[in-house]
């Protein structure tokens, strides 16, 4: 069987791909990880059977709709499918109509979902048929899991890390202002919905840097990492702290390796709250600087917080960290707020992934087409799209990604490099008391012209083709 897998931003998402590939492969699979940006024009040529998609939207229902008539059996392994609000366009009930009336239901073969909240809300919404609704958590979470936890690494240790979480007002990957207004509004919320939060969230985020500032000169002797949001524009937090000694602006890495080392995380309404808790770090939430707009918009990371209410009250939390981290009850609040929408932290979600997958009687016939690479596998290419794909055809999309990255630096950080699978597969492998030389890791071939393209393969030897 050979396993398409999107990978949407590797620096988040490519460890707990490689781990569920690295299940995928040891359960006989193929597996390719394929970059987000090039799967128009790398699906058509690796002979997949399936495909894992990285979310179903309104944004890849063409493509996904090409997909499924070339007779590719579809699946989504959603990467935004935990900090859902609770009410609104994000919610588990608004997202799973919303996936339902848009006539993913029709295409896909199943969705697996990170916990029981968004799984009974697919269920009660009839999104898709029971058979088709696994309840599996998100792989890149096993590895705050105890299981896996002795695999994270970083350099840096004790300090406060701040992280942020302001992609909408402060994007790396959209040029134009409205981008990320449209893409909301696409996803179901309204325009004066979305007008109120980003006008909001453009104050807070101004604050939140203001804040963290005073932070750092009240404590001068605490080292400060902040880690912007990795769509976030890191240049925005060092103009802003770039004065203090005692901080550090980095993104780099990833953010689990950096809360493990950590004293403690310090955010506002950031997904990062729940791997803090996952990893027995406290989360602190700068409570006071929400808006009811702001705070309303993701409920889950406060309610797994403990919230502070002033700048006061944040300096005090600071200069106890030890003491408020042991009375901060981390188990309570993993039952009670983070199990509904992340299921168990027991380090599995990536084998039940791999097991749903390899158990499935539907055996497709492989997808090889060039004709589709030239239209980037959509029903009416841009002339862009066209262009890119002749551009593949002739070269390998490995090629033509990488030329395309000259122009648009921050793409950069969206390839995959067969080096970096190699070493996070090798590490994964040894530490599960398995032979790291018995699986294979390449730089991915078109079937027909073997030219290299932009994915990377995972297998194990003796399955190798």
């Amino acid at each position: 069987m050979r396993i398409g897998w999107v990978v949407d931003h590797p620096k988040r998402d490519l460890a707990g791909s490689v781990l569920a590939a690295y299940q995928l492969a040891s359960r006989g699979a193929s597996v390719a990880l394929i970059p987000m940006y090039e799967q128009g024009v790398d699906v058509p040529r690796l002979g997949l059977n399936a495909l894992v998609a990285n979310y179903a939207r309104a944004a890849n229902l063409d493509l996904m709709r090409a997909f499924a008539k070339a007779g590719l059996a579809l699946y989504v392994l959603d990467t935004e499918g935990g900090v859902l609000a609770d009410k609104g366009g994000n919610s588990p009930p608004a997202l799973a109509a919303h996936i339902r009336d848009m006539g993913y239901s029709n295409i896909l073969s199943g969705y697996f979902l990170w916990g029981s909240r968004l799984h009974e809300a697919f269920k009660a919404g009839g999104t898709l048929k029971p058979e088709q609704l696994h309840l599996t958590g998100c792989p890149r979470f096993d590895f705050a899991a105890p299981r896996w936890r002795s695999l994270l690494d970083g350099e840096r240790h004790g300090y406060l890390l701040v992280n942020a979480n302001f992609p909408l007002v402060n994007s790396r990957f959209t040029s134009r202002p409205d981008d990320e207004r449209e893409a909301m509004i696409r996803f179901g919320f309204t325009a004066a919905y979305i007008d109120c939060l980003l006008a909001d969230l453009k104050q807070v985020f101004a604050n939140y840097l203001v804040e963290i500032g005073r932070l750092a000169a009240a404590r001068p002797d605490r080292q400060i990492l902040v880690r912007p949001h990795p769509f976030e524009r890191e240049e925005v937090y060092r103009a802003a702290l770039g004065q203090h000694a005692n901080v550090v602006v980095d993104g780099a890495g990833s953010v689990l390796d950096m809360i493990q080392n950590a004293a403690a995380v310090i955010h506002l309404n950031c997904g990062t709250a729940i791997e803090a808790v996952l990893l027995g770090k406290l989360p602190i939430q700068l409570e006071y600087l929400n808006t009811p707009a702001t705070a309303g918009h993701a409920l889950l990371p406060a309610r797994a917080s403990r919230r502070t209410m002033s700048f006061e009250e944040l300096l005090a939390v600071v200069d106890d960290i030890d003491a408020e981290t042991r009375k901060f009850d981390f188990a309570g609040v993993h039952a009670a707020e983070i199990h509904p929408f992340f299921h168990h932290n027991d380090g599995r979600a990536a084998e039940r992934v791999a097991d749903a997958l390899v158990g499935v009687n539907d055996r497709r016939a492989p997808f090889v087409s060039l004709s589709s690479v030239l239209r980037g596998t959509r029903p009416n290419p841009s002339l862009g799209q066209i262009a890119k794909g002749a551009a593949s055809l002739l070269f390998g999309s490995a090629v033509t990604e990488r030329l395309r990255t000259r122009f648009n630096p921050a793409r950069r950080e969206k390839r995959i490099e067969p080096s970096d699978v190699r070493r996070l597969l090798e590490r994964v492998a040894a530490h599960d008391k398995s032979d790291p030389s018995l699986f294979n890791v390449e730089r991915a071939r078109c079937a027909k012209t073997g030219l290299p393209l932009a994915s990377v393969t995972i297998q194990k030897r003796s399955h190798r083709a």
